[in-house]
């Protein structure tokens, strides 16, 4: 426990930067509640760029998910791993399974980065997630993509999909207003806003970790506290009523819906 599923439907919406720094995130955190500790990033991608969020160079190989302990890659405590052609792999599931990586009590936590352009594998391994996460930017396509997503969500009886809007740059008023619109759509499913922040691109292109490229990064600070809502939503009993307020008068963080299920 647990199985992070990131996907958008949109590409260019800083899916493979959100996964990244979820699992950056996770794995500071101390393990002993079953979050955080042996962490694996799983890109599916055929063109990824994983290595680069970490400060490797882009010709850095990942091994396959299946691959011996000794061919593993490494970066602060985080696993990374790379299988592309997992939608024409009828085994996947079956290898996630074996793996340990499905079972509700397993120790270890698996992010896996879904291309955009996979929608059909993201369906497969929804069921088993605890939490999904969907990057979408303030932009009129992903404004276009809302009916879909909200029938999705439906469909599935909100089975624990949970959006972040990145590269957000509120100095733009097509950009504040599209975010403000999906706030009032898709409410407290929203759980983080990344800004705009040239140091991300800078970062990659120095071949350095955004953390040590840009420690102040406006970015950086928003992963950090999307991990951290991740966090809770993972720990809170589904069975909390996200109207309810704490001691201090604060809305606590809304349990993912699909949580039950998964733990």
């Amino acid at each position: 426990m647990p199985l992070i599923l990131c996907h958008s439907p949109k590409g260019g919406a800083s899916t493979t930067f959100t996964a990244s720094h979820l699992a950056i995130g996770l794995s500071g955190m101390d393990g002993s509640d079953g979050i955080g500790g042996d962490i694996t990033l799983l890109t599916l991608s055929q063109s990824d760029m994983t290595p680069l969020h970490f400060g490797l160079p882009p010709a850095q190989r990942l091994p396959a998910f299946g691959a011996a302990i000794e061919a593993a890659v490494l970066v602060s405590g985080i696993s990374l791993r790379c299988e592309p052609f997992a939608a024409q792999d009828p085994d996947f599931l079956a290898r996630l399974d074996d793996g340990g990586f499905l079972a509700a009590d397993s120790a270890r936590t698996l992010v896996i980065d879904v291309p955009a352009g996979e929608p059909a594998l993201a369906s497969r391994l929804m069921p088993h997630a605890a939490v999904h996460i969907c990057p979408l930017t303030a932009s009129p396509d992903c404004l276009a993509l809302l009916p879909q997503l909200l029938e999705q969500d439906e469909a599935t009886e909100g089975s624990g999909t949970a959006y972040v809007i990145g590269k957000l740059d509120e100095t733009r008023r097509l950009a504040r207003h599209v975010a403000a619109f999906m706030r009032e759509v898709l409410g407290d499913k929203i759980i983080a806003k990344i800004r705009q922040d040239q140091s991300v691109p800078e970062a990659l292109a120095m071949l350095q970790p955004l953390s040590r490229y840009a420690p102040a990064s406006a970015a950086l600070a928003d992963v950090r506290q999307m991990a951290d809502v991740v966090r809770g939503m993972l720990e809170m009993p589904a069975s909390a009523d996200p109207g309810q307020t704490d001691s201090d008068g604060a809305a606590p963080t809304r349990p993912a819906p699909g949580a039950s299920r998964a733990a």
